[in-house]
């Protein structure tokens, strides 16, 4: 299958680019997961599966994690820093940009 996680490819591909300093240092790290609990960098990690996107942002964690059908839910249990919202808001909208895109198994379900 050639075009397997596409879309998570070109999502975190994504992220790297527009943060390459703070993503090789792993201030900024983000790891897909399905509902298997693969990870993104598994052989057996399925796009169509996703459970759960977790940033980390320098110490914290957020993570955006599949509901029920098309709703997901942002959670973190930290502080951020007002500087921080910035970069926040564009890693938030580079990973739902990606995630509107995949063909999830729920969606084929009737």
């Amino acid at each position: 299958m050639m075009n397997r996680n596409k879309n998570t490819k070109a999502m975190l591909e994504e992220i790297k680019k527009n943060y390459p300093l703070d993503y090789k240092t792993e201030a900024i790290r983000v790891e897909v997961v399905d509902e298997n609990n693969n990870y993104d960098y598994d052989a057996d990690f399925d796009e169509s599966k996703l459970w759960e996107v977790r940033i980390f942002y320098f110490d914290k964690l957020f993570t955006i994690r599949h509901k029920y059908v098309d709703l997901f839910e942002i959670s973190d249990d930290n502080y951020f820093d007002i500087h921080d919202l910035d970069d926040l808001g564009k890693i938030i909208n580079i990973v739902g940009k990606h995630l509107k895109k995949i063909n999830y198994e729920w969606r084929n379900i009737e």
